[in-house]
Order: C-alpha cells, then sequence, then structure tokens
C-alpha cells in the first residue's frame, strides 16, 4: 500500500509539473492571416476570441464580472475601406505574401470603459499591463504572408513622388494655371517672385492628423507669427495611394488644430471672414465639417456673428458666444517644416 501511495504522489507531481510547464510557456496564437506571441507572465489573466481575419484580448476577470473585458485586439483588412471608419483603430503595419496580396494590420483598442469601474476610475493593473501589450505585441504572418512593422504607415516611404513633383514645380518656376491644374497651391508661383532659393523657404513635415495610424503630408511655408504652420497642400493615403486633400493660400489658410482639426481661415475683405473646422475623413480626401464660424457684415451689420454645423444653415449668436467658442479651436500646430532644400533622394 505504501508503495502504491508513493507511486501515486510520483505520478500526481509529473502531472502537476507538465500542467505547471505548460502553463509557463508563452502562448501562440493563430488565424488564416496572422500568429501572435503573448508572453507567459500573461498566462490566465485573459481569454480569446479568434476569427478569421482578427484576434481579441480580453481581461478574463473584467469579463467575467459583466464589464466587457476588452483589452485590444489585432486585425487584418485586405480593403483599407473596411477598417477606415472602425472606432478606436489604428494602421501599425502590413502583411504581403509573394504574389503581392497586401493586408493592412490594424491594431484597435476600446473606446469605452471594459473593466469594474464601479470600484476603481483607474484599470486594474492587469489589465492595463494587456492593454499596452498590444502596442508590443509579437505578430507573425503565415501562410506565406510576411510581416512588417509599420510598412504603409510612415511618410517618408509613402510620399517621395509627390515631393520630387514639388520640388520639380518649385526649380522649374510652374506658373498658377499649370500649379493650379496640377492640384498644387499657388504660393510657390508667388514664393517665386522672391529673393532667395524657394526649396529654402518651403518645407515639410509628416503628420496624422485623423489618427488612423497613417501619416499625411503637409507642405507649407517657413514663417514666423500667423503664417507659421500654414498648409499649401495636404497629401494622405486612399486604398494605399497618395491622394491630394486640398491647396491654401493668401486668403484662404489653413491649419492643423487641436492635434486632429483641419481649420480653414478664409477672408472675404473687411467684412467678412470665417474659420470652418473639419475633420479629415480616414481612407479619403474629404474635409467633413465639425463646425463653423463666420463674421460677416454683408448679412447683418448690427450682428455679425455667426455659428453652423451643416454649412448651409447659419445661425446668428451673439459676440460672447461666437468667441468662446471658436476659441476652442485656436490652438494652432505650428509646423517646424524641413526645407525641402533638406531633401536627399
Amino acid at each position: 500500500m505504501k508503495k502504491l501511495f508513493i507511486l501515486g504522489f510520483i505520478v500526481l507531481c509529473g502531472i502537476f509539473s507538465f500542467v505547471y510547464a505548460k502553463d509557463m510557456k508563452d502562448k501562440v496564437v493563430t488565424n488564416k492571416l496572422f500568429s501572435i506571441t503573448i508572453p507567459k507572465e500573461f498566462n490566465g489573466t485573459y481569454s480569446i476570441r479568434k476569427k478569421h481575419n482578427r484576434i481579441e484580448f480580453y481581461h478574463k476577470s473584467s469579463k467575467k464580472a459583466g464589464f466587457g473585458g476588452f483589452a485590444f485586439g489585432i486585425a487584418g483588412y485586405k480593403n483599407p475601406a473596411e477598417h477606415a471608419l472602425l472606432p478606436g483603430g489604428r494602421k501599425i503595419g502590413e502583411i504581403q505574401n509573394k504574389k503581392g496580396v497586401i493586408y493592412d494590420i490594424v491594431l484597435k483598442h476600446p473606446t469605452d470603459v471594459q473593466y469594474d469601474y464601479t470600484k476603481s476610475s483607474n484599470p486594474p493593473k492587469d489589465f492595463k499591463l494587456l492593454y499596452d501589450l498590444g502596442e508590443k505585441v509579437s505578430i507573425v504572418g503565415v501562410k506565406g504572408f510576411v510581416y512588417d512593422k509599420n510598412q504603409g504607415t510612415k511618410g517618408e516611404y509613402l510620399y517621395k513622388n509627390i515631393l520630387k513633383k514639388h520640388i520639380t514645380a518649385i526649380n522649374e518656376k510652374w506658373d498658377s494655371n499649370k500649379l493650379e491644374k496640377e492640384n498644387m497651391s499657388y504660393m510657390y508661383n508667388v514664393l517665386a517672385t522672391t529673393k532667395g532659393n524657394v526649396l529654402d523657404k518651403v518645407g515639410y513635415i509628416y503628420y496624422d492628423v485623423n489618427g488612423d495610424g497613417i501619416d499625411e503630408l503637409i507642405i507649407g511655408e517657413i514663417a514666423q507669427g500667423n503664417w507659421k504652420g500654414v498648409i499649401y497642400d495636404m497629401y494622405t493615403m486612399v486604398n494605399r495611394i497618395p491622394k491630394h486633400v486640398m491647396s491654401g493660400g493668401s486668403r484662404n489658410r489653413y491649419y492643423v488644430c487641436d492635434d486632429t482639426f483641419i481649420c480653414n481661415e478664409y477672408s472675404g475683405g473687411a467684412k467678412e471672414s470665417g474659420y470652418m473646422i473639419y475633420n479629415l475623413v480616414e481612407n479619403s480626401t474629404e474635409l467633413f465639417l465639425q463646425v463653423g464660424f463666420k463674421y460677416d457684415e454683408y448679412e447683418n451689420s448690427k450682428n455679425p456673428y455667426f455659428i453652423t454645423y451643416s454649412d448651409e444653415q447659419w445661425k446668428n449668436v451673439d459676440e460672447k458666444t461666437f468667441e468662446e467658442r471658436k476659441k476652442v479651436f485656436e490652438k494652432y500646430e505650428r509646423f517646424d517644416f524641413i526645407p525641402l532644400s533638406k531633401i536627399e533622394f
């Protein structure tokens, strides 16, 4: 009996050791496009929901308590339009096979509270760690696909030909008609009449305006004061192809404001001016109006202050309301543009 007890104890220890060793290994989760490796220290804290193109991770205790528990997800999309308007999503790279088939790899985080907020306004430590893991998780393409982190997101790889075109336009001194025909600001022609090398006066910057993980290209004059940060041309990526968004000029200025908005300041003279606030729609060149402000003595000389949310119906307001609401959008991004003369291809 004693020998049987010892034998049983040894068997149980072996089973326990096997289970423990298995639980202390990194976990690899795979779908039809990619695999994700989760470090062993997260074992026991999460559950998984998997589909052919995405893998989602949930904080186990928060989900069990009825608070959702969604921490992050990784998904692959063949068509950029499929994920363009998904809330909380951001492109982090691409996978591609030898046949040239490309999928955008998108990191998604929750857009609302997914843990027990009745106990604390701050997330549990293991929830926060799992949430943060989404930014640094190991991703590998499968079935012939290769993952390239940041591919299709960084401006220096997306807009080389656009910058070359602008340098050519400046060097060849294209006139306003040709610039307009090529969807470029007439301001390069204006600068050509000034002294000095125009390539030293015009610069660029890469900046993710709409928060989709993909840089936009912004080109503007290197200036100070109110002209600092003025946009002459902006480009974005639509279906992985660079597209022109808009051009600005002296009486039709564009700025990035408050990180993710685009402000269009226009002037029709001393009696009329406006401030139109837009969002750049993801995977599109469309500027979607959020709110507009205009000073228009032609329409109402006694109370020329107006606000709109549709660009069609303007509401007359008092000066105090006008200034208070407009002030929210006056934090312009004063970019330090890199001179075009510094570019080396």
